[in-house]
């Protein structure tokens, strides 16, 4: 009978104990469990900033004041005294074409014009003292008004062959060679002020559309990919281009050091609209479900959807507001394994949208 009463206890110390075994399994697994369901996931910190919604566009650089000179009667060309790169001042002359037959022409003109102007003086003098008559004084004067036109005319055409610059600048280009013979109208030198830029480039009215000022835009070429010029938007135009269907606006940037050349081609970055103290995240952070937009916030090692509306938005950044501050954490990376209410781990706290590309 105590031998009965003794195996008895032992199979109740057997059951507890394999009871309190079991038990310890469940919870272990329960762990287990627990760090399965938890989602890593990278976020950074909202917080405000001055949002600038830029538009980008391409345009062809030139200087700020061109003139492209040509003979008006044609020739031979005599001389040539600038090649390209070559500075210039107003009023130099930069070779011969036909010279001395345009001189010759020009001193014709102003001769005629005095001797035509001192016709008209005498016959006023005439009228005055009753010796003659005002048709006659009228004719004189209709004279000399032709014979200054003609010395205009004539100007014009010694200017042309005697390639006269009309602005400070460099030669661009070179149209001819020495000897050659040339029609009238044909272009000799191209002479451009380097020291500013202008570049014309047309904005879509999508984007135009309520811009009442342009303050700012800045200047890439292709040859210095490094380098940025910020520019000046001079002008834009309150009329719709017939041929190109935009509105042009003209951009002038320094060019001190005369790097960029005419006719290069340079991407426009230019400053449409800013909104200022605005949430400012990367428009890849910003999810849509329907026509609803989102966020993900951390809280407490979950996720919770937080509707948004998008202020403003380009290619990379977005300015939102909604049932979010300054200091949230809203998730980068991952999002597309989540739902509202997830487990997560936090991987890259305390980043904001300013420092992302370091994550």
């Amino acid at each position: 009978m105590k031998r009965t009463r003794q195996i008895a206890i032992y199979l109740v110390a057997a059951a507890v104990l394999l009871a309190g075994c079991a038990g310890g399994g469940d919870e272990a697994a329960s762990g287990d469990d627990l760090a399965a369901l938890t989602i890593p996931v990278r976020t950074i910190a909202l917080e405000t900033a001055d949002f600038v919604v830029f538009g980008e566009y391409y345009g062809e650089v030139r200087g700020i004041s061109e003139a492209d000179l040509v003979s008006i009667s044609g020739g031979t060309v005599d001389e040539l005294l600038y090649s390209e790169g070559d500075t210039v001042s107003t009023g130099d002359s930069l070779g011969r074409v036909d010279g001395e037959r345009a001189a010759t022409m020009y001193e014709t003109s102003l001769l005629n014009e005095r001797l035509a102007l001192q016709n008209y003086e005498r016959e006023q003098r005439f009228l005055n003292e009753g010796n003659s008559f005002q048709v006659k004084v009228d004719d004189a004067h209709l004279r000399w008004l032709q014979a200054k036109s003609a010395l205009l005319d004539a100007q014009k055409v010694r200017d042309s062959a005697l390639i006269i610059s009309p602005i400070d600048g460099t030669v661009v280009a070179r149209h001819v060679e020495l000897h050659q013979e040339i029609a009238p109208g044909m272009p000799t030198y191209s002479v451009a002020d380097l020291t500013q830029m202008r570049i014309t480039v047309g904005i879509p009215e999508a984007d135009i559309a309520g811009v009442r000022e342009l303050d700012r835009a800045y200047v890439t070429v292709g040859a210095f990919p490094s380098r940025v010029w910020e520019g000046s938007p001079e002008s834009f135009a309150r009329k719709r281009s017939d041929n190109t269907l935009t509105f042009d606006v003209d951009i002038v940037i320094d060019n001190p050091d005369q790097l960029l050349l005419s006719g290069q081609t340079a991407q426009v970055r230019l400053a449409l609209r800013e909104y200022a103290d605005q949430i400012v995240v990367p428009s890849s952070t910003v999810a849509t479900r329907g026509n609803r937009p989102y966020v993900l916030v951390v809280e407490s090692d979950r996720v919770y959807e937080r509707t948004v509306t998008i202020v403003a938005a380009d290619e990379r950044s977005s300015a939102i507001r909604g049932d979010i501050k300054p200091g949230d954490l809203i998730v980068t990376e991952g999002m597309n394994r989540l739902t509202d209410g997830d487990l997560v781990e936090v991987v890259g706290a305390g980043a904001t949208a300013q420092g992302m590309d370091a994550i």
